[in-house]
């Protein structure tokens, strides 16, 4: 009897895209990839001024992400290297996983050019459609309401407005054509 919780381990399980691996090579990968970034955002943050204890600087949270990301890095290398390769193989590329990563590529290339609030409503209506295959109702209301959070949180809780681009302007002055108010 197989558990429901547990991912099948043969290909038809995994879709047409997923692609077999050792597990203990992708746990490495990934482990290997997490110190790059460690590395980057450590050297990137020792750049910036850190601050003092009772008012940190700008590359002081950087620094310390940095050092986290790294101790858990070196931990799974850690773990992988002194493990046997025993585990079943697991399934890389999957459709699901490459169309987030293509949406959030979309994200960095559009947050400063378009509305902040526009591309990240857009990516989560995106992903909620073509991911999570949920109806379009849903996903624009899930839309809707992650842009009103995004908004409350860096508004209220943060006191930072997210940049708007050159939308919003553009929008207005597209608009005014397209629909003449006034008397003529």
């Amino acid at each position: 009897m197989t558990d429901s919780r547990e991912t099948p381990h043969d290909a038809a399980g995994q879709g047409a895209w997923g692609r077999p691996m050792p597990a203990r090579t992708g746990e490495i990968a990934v482990a290997i990839a997490l110190l790059a970034v460690a590395v980057f955002f450590i050297s990137q943050a020792a750049l910036l001024d850190f601050g003092h204890i009772g008012l940190p600087g700008p590359g002081f949270f950087p620094f310390a992400l940095g050092v986290a990301l790294a101790l858990a890095a070196l931990m799974i290398l850690y773990a992988m290297v002194r493990s046997p390769d025993e585990a079943a193989p697991i399934y890389v590329g999957h459709r699901d996983v490459l169309v987030t990563v293509a949406a959030l590529a979309g994200v960095a290339m559009a947050f400063e050019q378009a509305d902040a609030y526009l591309v990240l409503g857009t990516f989560m209506a995106f992903v909620l459609l073509l991911v999570a295959r949920t109806t379009w109702w849903r996903a624009l209301l899930g839309a809707c309401l992650c842009m009103a959070l995004v908004w409350f949180v860096f508004r209220f809780a943060l006191g930072v407005r997210l940049p708007t681009g050159s939308f919003w302007s553009g929008l207005s002055a597209w608009l005014p054509p397209m629909f003449p108010v006034g008397l003529s």
